[in-house]
């Protein structure tokens, strides 16, 4: 295969799939820009919600002249990237970078498990099994990816590069590309590059002049190549997109407090009004639930709704579904310090399901915040919101 047949595909181009929901899984901050940055602007532009899931920080880098706090500059650039793809969400996990083989693949999969299953994914995009660059973390992370997809019966494209154009990399800057041949390659897509282009200078700190990436760009023109890594067993055609995607990044939520007497507050959410309250021997005239209780039940209603849509997704019954809890408080400081959560799961889920279910349950959005403890601010305002 020619250089040539590489950067002008002519009849041999071919369509994305038309996922709605596109899950993206990658190792380091970058790569997301880096390898798939063409393919994933195109799902975008097409009207498909991108998310990414990036499981490492990249922080072993050994580019010269990084900063002391390098994990947080690179997660600052990938939410700069991710922007400028029209990604939807970004989760950053913290596993080893340049230890990802060395993590538990089942544990990466219920990661990506639970990723796909929160963004209602139709599939996922990866580097290609070999891992393209040489670099064992891809590979760790498109594994772990693969053994997600097999749970939740997922189509994964991996991003890959002709052979021709590979072997051509190495022999010039001595790198360890790994390409594949005609037969072995499924989609040659036509991309435009500016997107990526955007997206990678927001990667200041790898992106540095004399990088193979520059090479490969030149030499991959307006063309990038992709396999099918896993198909899904008898999946219907996927519907075409929606008109429009979903913005880079949600706007943030906001609620407001109001005090009613006693020890009794209004919490008011959009349209709906929650009040909180205190039990009688605690001062209060128990109305409500306490701030507390609304707390944990914030907790089992978030893994109730994520099982559900599981149970929906792959046509079991939702019918005696339940979440039961209970907790146990501690001092100094005052606080939850235990929550034991158990999923009453409805009859008829196959045993080869339960784990999938389990995975999923656990990876949902109030879960993920308290094993990623959030950052907290309290000011004083004004009245009127003011400070």
């Amino acid at each position: 295969m020619s250089l040539e047949n590489v950067r002008n595909p002519g009849e041999s181009a071919h369509e994305l799939p038309a996922w709605k929901s596109v899950l993206v899984v990658v190792a380091h901050p970058d790569d997301e820009s880096f390898g798939l940055g063409a393919v994933l602007a195109a799902f975008t532009r097409a009207g498909a919600r991108v998310e990414v899931l990036c499981l490492t920080q990249g922080e072993a880098s050994t580019l010269r002249g990084v900063p002391d706090d390098l994990s947080a500059v690179r997660a600052e650039e990938l939410d700069a990237a991710a922007a400028a793809l029209g990604v939807a969400r970004t989760t950053l996990f913290q596993y080893p970078d340049g230890a990802l083989g060395e993590v538990a693949r089942t544990e990466l999969a219920a990661d990506v498990v639970g990723a796909a299953e929160g963004a209602n994914a139709d599939g996922v995009l990866v580097f290609d099994s070999s891992g393209v660059t040489g670099h064992p973390d891809h590979a760790a992370a498109t594994a772990a990816a693969l053994a997600a997809a097999e749970i939740l019966d997922l189509p994964v494209l991996g991003w890959t590069l002709p052979a021709a154009l590979a072997e051509r990399l190495n022999e010039e800057l001595g790198a360890a590309f790994v390409g594949h041949g005609d037969a072995e390659i499924d989609l040659r897509v036509g991309v435009d590059r500016q997107r990526q282009q955007v997206a990678i200078r927001a990667h200041a700190s790898q992106a540095v002049p004399g990088s193979v990436l520059w090479r490969r760009l030149e030499l991959l023109g307006d063309v990038e190549s992709l396999r099918w890594l896993h198909r899904a067993r008898g999946a219907a055609p996927v519907a075409a997109p929606a008109a429009s995607a979903a913005p880079a990044h949600a706007a943030a939520r906001t609620l407001r407090v109001e005090h009613r007497g006693e020890d009794k507050f209004d919490i008011r959410i959009r349209g709906h009004v929650v009040r909180v309250d205190q039990p009688h021997e605690d001062g209060g005239e128990d109305t409500a639930p306490t701030p507390t209780e609304l707390f944990v039940a914030s907790l089992a209603s978030c893994v109730a709704f994520y099982a559900r849509r599981y149970l929906a997704r792959h046509d079991l019954s939702t019918e005696g579904l339940a979440v039961e809890t209970s907790f146990e408080m501690g001092s100094r400081p005052a606080r939850v310090s235990g929550i034991e959560v158990r999923l009453v799961v409805p009859d008829g889920v196959p045993e080869e399901r339960r784990d999938a279910l389990l995975a999923v349950a656990g990876h949902c959005t109030v879960h993920n915040t308290l094993m990623t403890t959030p950052q907290v601010t309290i000011v004083l305002c004004g009245p009127a919101g003011g400070r």
